[in-house]
């Protein structure tokens, strides 16, 4: 199954490490050094306006102009989708 997180985008949902909220993250020095850090493997400028969110999966890092909320919900509907199967 895949999470589309915004402007024709999907992600692996078993790739999904965690959705972090930007406006949040910023906050923490580990989570900004972190995000600084791995932005060599980004699929999506967080400069851009917008960006609400960052996906962070085992191979890249996402930005979406959803906010975390959304796309948690978008993921727990997916897996426990998955769970009735």
């Amino acid at each position: 199954m895949y999470l589309h997180i915004g402007n024709e985008m999907v992600v692996p949902c078993k790739e999904i490490i965690a959705i972090l909220n930007l406006s949040t993250t910023s906050r923490a020095g580990v989570n900004s050094e972190f995000l600084n850090t791995a932005n060599l493997k980004v699929k999506k400028d967080p400069r851009d306006e917008g960006c609400k969110s960052c996906i962070i999966t085992d191979k890249e890092i996402y930005y979406s102009g959803i906010s975390s909320g959304t796309l948690m919900k978008r993921a727990s509907s997916i897996f426990s989708n998955l769970e009735k199967e």
